[in-house]
């Protein structure tokens, strides 16, 4: 493995994640699905080559599943929200989301690692960057917000804070560990 923080890695990383974002919200928008599966997979071959991964990027991915789950089903079981192209099972959070999570997750290390310089940074990023990306997807379609505009907000504020915090603080207790154990 080389240095996933090359300013080359970086840049083609965050420009991977943008394409993916808009490919997922904007396929969900039109009821499409392959849009997100497609992206996803173009992110995923480039980051997870072995020049270009980290040792922590498959359990991220992992990890993203599971709270992709949590998180984005909460939203349509309370009825906060509805996703505008549900997933194969009515209930849970939709396929293109959950590639969005994990689309996410293999920014953790590479372009998003800053996040993990400081404790604050992943819950400010989580607070204020949640809520910021589903309005846009509202904005395009792809959710449609059921309770009020500031309720869902706040929630989704809280919710990302929590979900970055995780993810940052796992990365870094696994990267620990495993280079404990590798010494």
């Amino acid at each position: 493995m080389t240095d996933t923080t090359s300013k080359s890695n970086l840049v083609i990383n965050a420009v991977l994640f943008q394409i993916t974002w808009f490919a997922c919200v904007l396929g969900s928008a039109k009821g499409l699905t392959w849009p997100a599966i497609v992206s996803f997979m173009a992110l995923a071959c480039y980051q997870l080559q072995a020049k270009n991964r980290h040792a922590n990027d498959l359990h991220l991915l992992v990890l993203s599943i599971a709270l992709g789950l949590i998180v984005d089903t909460f939203w349509v079981q309370s009825g906060m929200m509805i996703f505008t192209e549900n997933g194969p099972i009515d209930g849970l959070a939709p396929l293109w989301i959950i590639f969005l999570w994990m689309g996410f997750a293999l920014t953790i290390n590479h372009s998003l690692y800053w996040l993990s310089k400081h404790p604050a940074l992943p819950a400010l990023m989580g607070l204020f960057g949640g809520p910021m990306s589903y309005f846009a997807g509202l904005k395009f379609g792809a959710v449609e917000y059921q309770q009020n505009y500031v309720l869902v907000s706040l929630a989704l504020g809280i919710a990302w804070a929590l979900a970055l915090v995780v993810m940052v603080r796992f990365n870094q207790k696994t990267w620990a560990r495993q280079r404990v154990i590798s010494s």
